[in-house]
């Protein structure tokens, strides 16, 4: 009797479906933990001077009509240069200066210059591809959706989510789901100094009851498949 093959989309997702841990991301990013009230500091010390602007990702969302980022906002810190780049447009998109470190091959904003402890131990760490840092409003929601990032042969892009403010009151909580194919919705909570990792291909979505913003470091992070799976 002939049996059908197995789907390996289907398999990859299964795999894929879950929150990985710091140590199979990129345990160098415990430089960022073990400076955690250092950046904390830097960050509350300069947050009202930071730019925020409105999402500006590039990601088409398969799951839902119209983009699930709408209203979300992001403080630019950096991404990975590219020489076809305009410079004078990246500053109308982001609202502020930007600049090249051709060493590193990265265009940064002011915001990161605001913020050189965060900025210089992110990159140390080895986040380079793309940094900004996230805010969501108390009773606000980033609805269910995919991001469709780049695919590679050797490698996923994984994002990843280190939070740097979040004050629960009594019974307050924001946290950020997935919906896996083997266990269903399996979530886990924001709180100081933790990182959370998915595949953007995996269906999420972030919800915060709390009364005050949830402020965390948004990254992405190119990770060989062969550790993964």
């Amino acid at each position: 009797m002939l049996y059908p093959l197995p789907d390996k989309e289907y398999i990859y997702r299964v795999v894929m479906g879950r929150f990985f841990t710091k140590e199979e991301i990129n345990p160098s990013l415990n430089l960022l933990a073990n400076n955690y009230e250092l950046i904390r500091d830097e960050f509350e010390s300069v947050k009202h001077q930071l730019v925020w602007t409105n999402w500006h990702g590039n990601n088409s969302y398969t799951s839902i009509e119209k983009s699930p980022y709408a209203g979300w906002q992001v403080a630019a810190l950096y991404g990975q240069y590219d020489p076809s780049m305009d410079l004078i447009e990246m500053e109308r998109v982001y609202d502020q200066g930007c600049y090249v470190d051709p060493e590193l091959g990265i265009l940064y904003t002011h915001n990161a210059v605001r913020m050189p402890n965060l900025f210089g131990l992110a990159c140390e760490s080895g986040i380079i591809r793309r940094a900004g840092i996230s805010v969501l409003h108390p009773g606000k929601s980033i609805p269910w959706h995919v991001d469709d990032d780049p695919e590679h042969p050797d490698y996923a892009v994984i994002r990843g989510l280190w939070d740097i403010e979040v004050n629960p009151q009594n019974n307050e909580v924001c946290t950020l789901s997935l919906d896996t194919e083997d266990k269903g919705i399996v979530l886990e909570p924001f709180s100081h100094n933790r990182f959370h990792f998915f595949w953007g291909r995996t269906p999420h979505m972030v919800h915060n009851t709390l009364s005050t913003p949830r402020y965390c470091l948004c990254f992405d992070i190119d990770v060989e498949r062969e550790k993964l799976l």
